[in-house]
């Protein structure tokens, strides 16, 4: 019974990408209910500067973003992206990649994904 609820769960996902699906089966075999509000980041690396950076996070509304600088030996930026009590629907999990992806590739960055809160 509780397998046929998992899969139930991730069938609603079938036009999310691979990557998200994975993530979302690692979701819900942690017991997680998707349609619970949670905590999710979105990443946004490799960009070249501090305006890049600041574009990227300029693009994205209704969402938090912190750019933080290259770490010690590299020379590339990034952005994180995180709201709280966020749920997973369908439309977020699809609309959020082309948002995040377009910011992404107009700020000269590459999107690198999602993670989220059990």
């Amino acid at each position: 019974m509780f397998g046929r609820k998992k899969k139930s769960q991730l069938g609603q996902y079938e036009s999310a990408r691979p990557e998200d699906r994975l993530v979302l089966a690692a979701l819900i075999n942690a017991g997680a209910d998707l349609t619970q509000p949670r905590h999710v980041l979105h990443f946004i690396n490799d960009l070249v500067d501090k305006p890049a950076a600041d574009g990227a996070a300029d693009a994205i509304e209704d969402w938090q973003s912190t750019v933080k600088p290259p770490p010690e030996g590299y020379d590339t930026w990034s952005a994180t992206f995180d709201r709280h009590d966020y749920v997973l629907t369908v439309e977020h999990v699809v609309g959020d990649f082309s948002v995040f992806d377009s910011a992404a590739r107009a700020s000269g960055g590459r999107y690198d994904g999602w993670e989220a809160s059990v």
